[in-house]
């Protein structure tokens, strides 16, 4: 299995001869009054990547790019969605052949498997985390879930787990301009926490991702880390962890 960390909360999977897509963005623009300007150069891919499958944890613009399944998906290629989101899906996307599954249903093609579980979305919608095999390698897509009480169990459930691809920003959100009222509660895992959930998830490493890219001093505001509390908290907790920067790729043989 080869990964590529996309975007914010992007990867690219081949496996098998195949291409998956996972949270793939390329478009923050919509969000922009939100958000913030991207503070790093943002990975261009779609020119010249072809998916065999797209998936995606939930309908937030910052993981779901329609415009990424236009360009992106092969004729042939298929969406693989999480059954509650499949109504909403259906409004933006036509004539693509879809594969529909409810949580802990799996689909197996061309020796992946595929399997939506449970997650929470932090201003609750619907939202589901990813398990991907290829049958040597195992990845979990947390997409930007917050802390829940199921990762015992998907832990439990779900061995071995290599690599934990998990939010980290434990963002507060401002979201009053689009009618939300303002919470402190964080909205995506913290650090802590995704070391914490890894470790449940009995992950072999945990990946940071949906960290670092954006900003708003009045309306996204992160909890910001550096490696000296990546160290800290992995020795605390005792969880492995990497960090993919975006573009890099992680090679698993």
């Amino acid at each position: 299995m080869e990964i590529q960390k996309l975007n914010w909360a992007g990867i690219r999977i081949t496996s098998h001869g195949k291409t998956i897509l996972i949270d793939a963005v390329e478009d923050f623009s919509y969000y922009k009054p939100v958000l913030g300007d991207a503070v790093e150069d943002l990975v261009r891919f779609s020119d010249e990547v072809r998916a065999d499958y797209i998936l995606f944890t939930h309908m937030h613009l910052d993981h779901f790019d329609k415009s990424i399944i236009k360009k992106c998906l092969k004729e042939d290629g298929k969406l693989v969605v999480y059954s509650g989101l499949e109504s909403y899906v259906k409004k933006f996307v036509e004539n693509v052949d879809m594969v529909v599954l409810d949580l802990n249903e799996t689909f197996t093609e061309n020796q992946i498997t595929f399997k939506p579980v449970f997650a929470m979305d932090g201003v609750g919608e619907i939202q589901s985390s990813w398990i991907v095999s290829d049958g040597i390698t195992k990845i979990f897509h947390g997409g930007d879930t917050i802390w829940h009480n199921q990762f015992w169990n998907l832990g439990k459930e779900n061995e071995p787990i290599d690599y934990a691809f998990l939010p980290a920003n434990g963002v507060v959100v401002n979201f009053e301009i689009i009618g939300l009222e303002y919470s402190p509660v964080p909205a995506s895992l913290s650090l802590k926490e995704a070391f914490a959930a890894a470790r449940l998830l009995h992950a072999r490493k945990l990946v940071p991702i949906h960290y670092g890219l954006f900003a708003h001093e009045k309306c996204y505001i992160p909890q910001l880390f550096d490696d000296h509390d990546l160290k800290h908290l992995s020795e605390e907790i005792g969880q492995e962890y990497m960090i993919l920067k975006d573009g890099a790729v992680l090679m698993e043989v």
